[in-house]
């Protein structure tokens, strides 16, 4: 739900499962046949070369209807395109990084702290008047983008407007914001509200309730919106807070030598792995499998998204067993805003830490992914760094994580309460919850803030 591969965190949504099962057919495929490969092989070399072969047969017929799928999914793109340019959405915008320039030392030193979120209610005198509340978005148009300029983050409580998916949309229309395409569409497919009106669910399964969404800046692959809106049409009977953090406060109060050292080294995350234990138990035939492997999960991984990432193999931090793994490409943890120039900290190491992930876990329990499946073994991330692929340090995100969480502003949403933020300057997620729980999300460009107030 970030990152490269899913940006925002690996479990935020069914995007990463969704993802991951169309790219787990050829592990899940060969996984019988690799156990019957490692419960034979001391019988003969014969019956071991007959399941190996028949181990990769598998693997390629499903990269094979995988590729199929992809041309089919790239004609879909093509169709979404076309339909984008005939005035639907516009495609998510690529992430602004800027110029790495930042001067961690200066600018640290310089930086100014505002009250985030902000938070406005509605006036009683709106009340019923659903079309002045309208109206109240467009009027103090100029105030909000000021507010959202220097807050990062704006909560309007007691809007009727927003209780319904159709009264939600009118909001961000009249703020004058361009809706564009959920970053996730390339990857997987996030479970819609208005998918012409790019309103999506945002972390609501049950399946997920337990799972505490760490804090990130939306991105996937390449493409990062530069706002959005979030809405509560239903509150979780218990938690399901939504999260806020500025990402400049962070940038202020995070060690500074962690700040220099991760900002010069760069990030990458690891999105995605495919347990590939069985390619050990085929003795001899082993050096030939895992070639062959690599190369159809690499085709697979091309026919299936739409931004470069690097296929490695690994052995897995969760129980040590070979692994394929996806890696995004390097990125900086620090971003400049690019309206304002103000630098912020920015990414997904909160989210994507398999160390900070199975601390939560301790706390309040397992991630709630089916482990029946494959995709609770596939939605797995860490973080490294870029320079030489070591994971970043334990004590580091412990580190990350006391800063952040001191930084963390829970928001208990009502039905109508909504946060419109700025993608570049503050990072959001989610609190576990407990009975059912419908909130939304609609992503835009960037908010043209030469409109602004002064």
């Amino acid at each position: 739900m970030d990152l490269a591969f899913l940006s925002a965190p690996a479990l935020e949504v069914s995007h990463a499962p969704a993802a991951a099962r169309d790219l787990a057919s050829p592990v899940a495929l060969a996984r019988p046949v690799a156990n019957s490969a490692a419960s034979t092989t001391s019988s003969g070399s014969l019956t071991a070369t007959a399941a190996a072969v028949a181990v990769v047969g598998a693997v390629a017929g499903s990269a094979r209807r995988q590729s199929t799928s992809g041309v089919r999914r790239s004609g879909r793109r093509a169709a979404a395109q076309v339909a984008r340019q005939a005035g639907s959405l516009t495609d998510c915008p690529f992430t602004a990084y800027g110029t790495k320039d930042v001067d961690v030392p200066k600018e640290r030193s310089e930086v100014v702290e505002h009250a985030c979120p902000l938070e406005v209610q509605m006036s009683s005198d709106l009340a019923g008047d659903l079309e002045g509340q309208k109206k109240w978005f467009a009027d103090n148009l100029p105030k909000i983008y000021k507010d959202l300029k220097n807050h990062g983050a704006v909560v309007f409580r007691g809007f009727e407007l927003s209780e319904e998916a159709s009264g939600f949309t009118q909001v961000g229309e009249a703020l004058e914001l361009e809706r564009c395409e959920d970053p996730l569409h390339s990857v997987a497919a996030r479970d819609p509200v208005d998918k012409e009106k790019g309103v999506y669910e945002a972390v609501n399964k049950p399946s997920r309730r337990k799972f505490y969404v760490g804090m990130h800046n939306e991105m996937v692959g390449n493409r990062a919106p530069g706002a959005a809106i979030f809405v509560c049409f239903k509150a979780a009977e218990e938690g399901g807070e939504f999260l806020i953090a500025d990402g400049r406060k962070m940038f202020g109060k995070l060690d500074q030598e962690f700040l220099e050292s991760s900002y010069d080294r760069e990030i990458r995350y690891s999105t995605a792995e495919f347990p590939v234990g069985f390619v050990e138990s085929l003795g001899p035939l082993q050096g030939v499998a895992e070639p062959v492997l690599y190369g159809i999960m690499t085709q697979a991984l091309k026919a299936k998204v739409d931004f470069d990432v690097e296929l490695r193999w690994e052995r897995s931090g969760y129980d040590g067993s070979k692994i394929l793994q996806v890696r995004a490409l390097p990125q900086v943890p620090v971003v400049r805003h690019p309206y304002t120039g103000e630098p912020a900290w920015w990414g997904s190491m909160h989210s994507h830490s398999e160390f900070l992930r199975s601390e939560r876990e301790k706390v309040f329990g397992d991630e709630g992914l089916d482990t029946t499946t494959g995709a609770s073994r596939i939605n797995k991330t860490d973080v490294y760094y870029a320079d030489s692929g070591e994971k970043v340090e334990d004590d580091r995100m412990k580190h990350l994580d006391d800063v952040t969480m001191e930084t963390a502003v829970k928001v208990k949403m009502q039905k109508g309460d909504m946060v419109l933020l700025d993608n570049y300057l503050v990072m959001h997620g989610r609190c576990p919850f407990e009975g059912t729980r419908k909130h939304a999300v609609t992503w835009y460009n960037s908010p043209d803030y030469s409109k602004s107030e002064a």
